[in-house]
């Protein structure tokens, strides 16, 4: 493989399966049509694209929320999963990054004010942009996003029960990960989840 090709980036942005959601939009509305969730293309890119790091942040995570989401992504990994009818092997666990927690917050926080479900936020930018402007200087990153749902491993159950979502967090090429949310009662779905996963350069 030539150097080219392995630290050529890609980010895989799979619309979540939710309790309270069952769609994946792309055009910024609300779409709750059944069975409208589907992997979205992969972009490759040699590198990261987006404004200059803005490190922004949000509220730290308490050590028991990052402790039990690192336990139940981790349980799967180094256990193996199955994600829908594909059998993965196991892969070594993750571990917290900050700068990926503070992508994940941002983009939950953009979703409940801006009240929309989507990948692309309403600037343009994907994960990569995000993760980017975080301060993360990565390889290869992907993002998982829910809305609806209370309870965080409710979420994690949910992206596991999603094969798309799955694959994602079965990926051994991801050695990071963050994960935040944002309540907006206001918004449409009321509260917003996002899972960013990455590995950096």
């Amino acid at each position: 493989m030539s150097k080219q090709n392995k630290y050529t980036t890609k980010w895989i942005m799979i619309c979540a399966t939710a309790v309270l959601l069952t769609g994946c939009v792309s055009d910024g509305k609300h779409n709750q049509d059944e069975g409208a969730v589907s992997p979205a293309k992969a972009i490759q890119q040699l590198k990261p694209a987006g404004a200059a790091p803005t490190r922004r942040l949000g509220p730290e995570p308490s050590p028991g929320f990052k402790r039990k989401m690192l336990a139940a992504v981790n349980a799967a990994r180094v256990g193996g999963y199955t994600c829908g009818n594909s059998k993965m092997s196991a892969v070594s666990p993750v571990v917290w990054n900050v700068q990926l927690q503070q992508s994940a917050f941002a983009h939950s926080q953009n979703m409940a004010n801006g009240d929309y479900f989507n990948h692309q936020d309403k600037q343009g930018n994907r994960v990569g942009e995000r993760t980017y402007a975080a301060g993360y200087n990565w390889r290869a990153a992907a993002e998982n996003i829910a809305a609806g749902q209370l309870e965080a491993d409710v979420v994690i159950k949910g992206w596991l029960g999603s094969k798309g979502h799955c694959l994602n967090i079965m990926d051994a090429e991801y050695s990071q990960m963050g994960m935040a949310s944002f309540t907006n009662k206001n918004s449409y779905y009321k509260i917003y989840w996002t899972q960013v996963l990455a590995s950096p350069f």
